[in-house]
Order: C-alpha cells, then sequence, then structure tokens
C-alpha cells in the first residue's frame, strides 16, 4: 500500500485550498458580470419606456427580470413589466387564437376573440397613456386590426356568393347564411350602424325574390309557388326582413292565374287553386287575391242559388261539387240555419217553447263547454238556461222564480259559483230598497236559487264574497258581507267595519279619519251636542279651563248622557259656550250613533 509521507499531506491540502480559491474568485467574477450585464439591460430598458418604445422596453424588462445575479431594480421591473406585459400577452393571445379560429371557419370563437378584442381596447385606450401606448404598438405589430377586417370581410363575401350565387340548397343552408352574417361585426359593413342591417336585409329580398320571379316567369303550379310563398314569409318573418315585395309578386301573378281560370269557365281549378292560395292569408291579409276569392266564390254560389231557382239541377249541382275545395256545399242551407241558431240561441228556445213569451234574455259564446248558451225568463215566471254544441239538440235546464218583480238586468255571472258553474244574475225592482238581487246557479241539470237579497247596491267584493249595501234585515243601514255557506247560498256573515276605535281625548289626532268614541254631551250649542274633552283650574286666574269637540250633524243628543258616535273630525270652528265664552273647537261630523 502507498503510504503518504507528512510532506505530501501538506502539500495537496494546500493544492485543494489553491484550487477552491480560484473558484470562488471565478464565481464571484461571474457574478459582478452578470451583475453589470443586469444593470445596463435595465438602463437600455428605461430608455426605451422613456421614450415610448414600450413593446422593446417590455422585452428588455423581461430579458433583466431574467439575471438572477442581483436583485436591484427588481421592483421596479415587476411594475413595468406588471403594466406591459399582459397588453402583449392578450394581444399575442388575440392575434394567434383569432387566426385559428379563421382557419378552422369557427365564427363564433372569432366573435369571441373580436369582442374580447374591442374590451381590452376600451380598457387600455381608455387607461393611461402607458397602457394606449402599449396597445397601439401590439397593434401595429400584431397587425390584430388588418386580421379582423381580412376575416370577417371574406367570411361575408364567401355567404353573400351563396346568395348571389343561388347555392343555398335549404332553409337550413339560409338560416345559416343569416346567422353568420349578423354574427359579424357591424363596423365591417360599413360606418353607418344600420349599414349591417340594410345590406343583410338586401341581399336577403333580392335572393328570395329571384327565387319566386324564376317561378312566375315558368308559370310554376300555384300549389309549389304557394309552398314556397309561405317559406319565404316564414324566413323573412324569423329573420326580421320586411315582406312587402313578396306579397306583391304573388298577389299580382295569383290574381291573373285566378282571373285566367274562372274565364275559361273551369270552376273546379279555380277552387282548387284558391283553396291552396288562402294558405297564405295570414302573410298577406291586405291582399286583392283574397276578396277577388271571396267576391268570386259569393257570386257562383248565388249563381247555383238562381239556377236551383231555376230547377236547372245539374248545372247547380256541378257548381257546388266544383266549390267544395271552397265550401261545404252538401249542407250549406243546414250550416246556415245552424250558425244563425249559435248566433241567437233564443230561435231554439222559442222553437221548443212556442207558447212562452220570452221578456229578457241573455247570451254568450263558448261557455261551459258549449258553442253558445242562452238564458231567458219568459214573463210567467219561467227561467231556462239552454246550451248547443255543434249539430247536437239543445240541451235545455228550467226553473221557476218566486217573489221577483220586474227585471231589469239579466247577466251571466260564473264567479258566483264555487265550481264555476254557469250562474244566472238578475237585478230586479224591490219594493223595499233600490234592487233585488237574484241568482241561480245550474247544477247537474237543476236550476239552485244561490242569491236572494234586497239592497241599495251589491259589489263583487272577492271570489264568493259580496259587499251589500243597506240590506233588508238585521244588518240593515250598513254595508254587510254576504258569503257562500255549506249549502252553496249567499248568506250575511259580517258587516265591514270602516272606521277605528279611540279614546274621545284623542280625536286630535284622527283629522281626515273615520272613527268610533263613546263621548258625554256636556251641554248644547245652536242644539248640537259639545262634549267636554279636558278640565283644569288656572290658580293664576282662578278659572277653569276646558277643551271642547263639537258634535255636528245630529240634533238630537241629550245632555248628561254618553253615545257612541261614529264619523269624521275634518275642521274647527269657533263657538261661545254657556258661559258665553269664545272659543275655537274641533268639529266631528256624525255619521252614526250606536
Amino acid at each position: 500500500m502507498l503510504k503518504l509521507t507528512v510532506y505530501k499531506k501538506v502539500n495537496m491540502s494546500r493544492n485543494f485550498f489553491l484550487l477552491l480559491l480560484i473558484v470562488l474568485l471565478v464565481l464571484v467574477g461571474g457574478k459582478i458580470m452578470l451583475a453589470h450585464e443586469k444593470l445596463a439591460t435595465y438602463k437600455e430598458a428605461m430608455k426605451l419606456f422613456q421614450s415610448g418604445e414600450l413593446v422593446a422596453a417590455e422585452r428588455k424588462f423581461r430579458d433583466a427580470k431574467l439575471n438572477f445575479s442581483v436583485t436591484d431594480h427588481n421592483k421596479d421591473i415587476n411594475l413595468k413589466l406588471s403594466i406591459l406585459s399582459p397588453i402583449r400577452e392578450v394581444m399575442e393571445d388575440l392575434d394567434e387564437k383569432a387566426a385559428d379560429y379563421y382557419e378552422k371557419k369557427d365564427v363564433d370563437k372569432l366573435v369571441d376573440m373580436y369582442e374580447r378584442w374591442q374590451k381590452s381596447r376600451k380598457k387600455w385606450v381608455s387607461g393611461t397613456s402607458i397602457q394606449k401606448g402599449m396597445y397601439e404598438e401590439m397593434v401595429v405589430l400584431t397587425k390584430l386590426d388588418q386580421d379582423m377586417e381580412s376575416y370577417f370581410s371574406t367570411i361575408k363575401k364567401t355567404n353573400l356568393a351563396k346568395l348571389q350565387n343561388n347555392t343555398a340548397n335549404s332553409s337550413s343552408d339560409e338560416e345559416e347564411i343569416f346567422t353568420t352574417m349578423k354574427k359579424i361585426p357591424s363596423e365591417y359593413y360599413g360606418s353607418d350602424p344600420s349599414s349591417k342591417t340594410k345590406e343583410i336585409q338586401s341581399s336577403f329580398q333580392t335572393y328570395y325574390a329571384g327565387k319566386i320571379n324564376t317561378m312566375t316567369a315558368a308559370n310554376a303550379p300555384v300549389v309549389d309557388l304557394v309552398t314556397e310563398g309561405l317559406r319565404q314569409f316564414g324566413m323573412l318573418e324569423k329573420f326580421s326582413i320586411a315582406t312587402s315585395g313578396l306579397k306583391e309578386t304573388l298577389d299580382s301573378h295569383l290574381l291573373k292565374v285566378l282571373t285566367s281560370a274562372l274565364g275559361k269557365n273551369d270552376f273546379a281549378t279555380f277552387a282548387e287553386q284558391a283553396n291552396s292560395i288562402k294558405k297564405l292569408s295570414a302573410n298577406m291579409a291586405s291582399a286583392k287575391v283574397f276578396p277577388f276569392i271571396e267576391k268570386s266564390k259569393n257570386d257562383l254560389l248565388a249563381k247555383a242559388k238562381n239556377l236551383t231557382a231555376g230547377n236547372k239541377f245539374a248545372d247547380a249541382i256541378s257548381i257546388y261539387e266544383a266549390l267544395k275545395p271552397l265550401e261545404n256545399t252538401d249542407q250549406f242551407i243546414a250550416n246556415a240555419n245552424l250558425a244563425w241558431d249559435q248566433y241567437e240561441p233564443i230561435r231554439v228556445l222559442q222553437r221548443l217553447y212556442p207558447g212562452k213569451e220570452f221578456a229578457n234574455v241573455v247570451n254568450a259564446k263558448n261557455k261551459w263547454g258549449a258553442d253558445s248558451v242562452v238564458a231567458a225568463v219568459s214573463k210567467d215566471g219561467g227561467i231556462f238556461f239552454g246550451k248547443l254544441k255543434g249539430e247536437e239538440a239543445m240541451s235545455v235546464t228550467e226553473g221557476s222564480l218566486q217573489g221577483v218583480q220586474a227585471i231589469n238586468k239579466l247577466d251571466f255571472l260564473s264567479n258566483l259559483s264555487k265550481s264555476n258553474n254557469p250562474v244566472i244574475y238578475m237585478e230586479a225592482k224591490s219594493s223595499e230598497r233600490k234592487h233585488h238581487y237574484v241568482a241561480y246557479e245550474v247544477r247537474s241539470g237543476s236550476m239552485v236559487e244561490i242569491l236572494d237579497v234586497e239592497a241599495d247596491n251589491l259589489t263583487i267584493e272577492a271570489k264568493n264574497v259580496l259587499l251589500v249595501d243597506n240590506p233588508t234585515g238585521s244588518s240593515a243601514g250598513q254595508p254587510a258581507y254576504y258569503e257562500l255557506d255549506n249549502d252553496g247560498k249567499y248568506q250575511f256573515t259580517n258587516i265591514k267595519v270602516d272606521y277605528v276605535d279611540i279614546e274621545v281625548g284623542d280625536i286630535t289626532k284622527y283629522m281626515g279619519k273615520k272613527v268610533r268614541f263613546t263621548a258625554y254631551a256636556a251641554s248644547k250649542v245652536n242644539g248640537e251636542a259639545l262634549v267636554t274633552l279636558s278640565e283644569s283650574y288656572n290658580y293664576s286666574s282662578g278659572q277653569w279651563e276646558k277643551t271642547y269637540l263639537l258634535l255636528k250633524g245630529k240634533t238630537n243628543f241629550t245632555i248628561y248622557t254618553n253615545y257612541i258616535v261614529i264619523g269624521t273630525f275634518n275642521s274647527y270652528t269657533n263657538i261661545t259656550t254657556d258661559t258665553g265664552e269664545q272659543v275655537r273647537v274641533p268639529v266631528f261630523q256624525v255619521e252614526k250613533v250606536e
């Protein structure tokens, strides 16, 4: 084994430390160089920043930040980068993604990039001068504005070409073109805010007009023309584009087609064409073709009627058969009678009860499962409710009135019923009040009286709640509530209270409000009661001082008596008390004394 001498050991140790010293010197030297380099980069970045070359400055600030040799100026570097780098990063991201989405034909995401760009642009341009300057440099650098204009202009031209070349093969293709063109930002249609809408609408109007004009020029079958017209109306309305041009073209052409058929006495072709054309009525309400169809049809029906009267049955039947697409001529007369009966259903009651004279009648339509309903009261006191549905016979429910004088009003008020059954409501003459209110509910084929009250007025306060003014009976002279009882008949439930109970001494706190209180009539002034509100002894004057309330509106008060009164305090007056004192007192207008 090789053994080291003491000399060799010392020599090796000395060599090691020399080597270590050299390494440390190199590291220190390198750090000093890097520090100088970072300082130089920072200074260059600041020079660029101050001269307004912000993109170049941001790049130098990033280089300086990546130099970790020293931390000098890091705070300022980070601050500058926090302002400049987000703008560069966003603009680079927008530029890259916009190009990618354009290549992929992803218009939605391209529009998202445009909107993101506009939002960022608004933020930066309205921000600090540094943000605005950095943004403007990045626009120049990325050419994002030019790229966006190129992308959207190309998309617009491509889709317009599809319309101009008539290469859209279906409604879905048209809708896709329209949707794409709508997505393109307005600025790429011109400086006028309305340019976008005008160009899109004009393009589609021209496109659709070309299709229709081609069909009319080729005298296409009416059914095909109507089908295309309906499709175009649907698309134009979906796109919120005016349809006036389409209406005019169709109206003019279809009038010529129908006139031609009538001129040849080809009534069957006329009726078939007219029936197809009527499908356009919802979209062409003011068109001339529809009054023409109706007039021509009515003229032919009148001609058939005259032929029937003249015993030319074959010719009449021929016309009726030809008009079947427009009219159900098999039941022409029967249908007219049915329509009349439904309009005036009292005619059916009169036929069912030829001996009755109906003095009061009310009609309604499309209620209670019927096409028409009628309620009528006969002079002999009968009450009738009839229902007509389709061609079925009228179903009639009968009843009789008891103790009802001359009826002034007859109506349907189904909201008086719990179940929304038909309710026949009457206002009749009353010997005790202004009106006699009576109501009958039609339940399962029978008449049930649910209301019988004589009063000055009646209003429906809420569902199944009536407010009756001054009814006969226990609630006379007061507004009273009537509600349905368990048997479904309106009965008195309670008095309507419209006042507040107070202490008479607090009356001045309730000016203009209806109140009730107990008052002691201490004396009278001009026949009206004077109530003492307060009383105190004035030691300075050696006299009693009092405050009063005058009860006005009733003159039959007895002094030294307590009264419960209802009314309103709404004014003051001057009075002379029984002691000859002039005082100003509140006036209480008495409405009722209990």
